[in-house]
């Protein structure tokens, strides 16, 4: 089985990864093959996994694969633009 995309918006960005696991006991949400953009600072980081509190997820949305590897490269092409 192929864990789902997610888009979370919090505070520090935009972050899409692949749903692994929630931990109830602990309010989290555990995310694997992670993109976070970070319009603020114009930046974009990728992580292998990445453990998210939900009290600090503003916005959640389910996304297919081809649609977050299409965000992904929007993201990059706003960002690495070539001349």
């Amino acid at each position: 089985m192929n864990p789902h995309h997610v888009l979370l918006i919090t505070a520090a960005g935009y972050i899409i990864g692949s749903k692994l696991a929630t931990d109830e006991k602990k309010q989290s949400i555990l995310l694997g093959d992670v993109h976070i953009n970070n319009t603020a600072q114009r930046l974009i980081d990728h992580f292998e996994s990445l453990e998210i509190a939900k009290e600090h997820i503003i916005g959640y949305k389910s996304l297919s694969n081809d649609d977050s590897r299409n965000l992904i490269a929007r993201w990059q092409s706003d960002y690495f633009t070539t001349s």
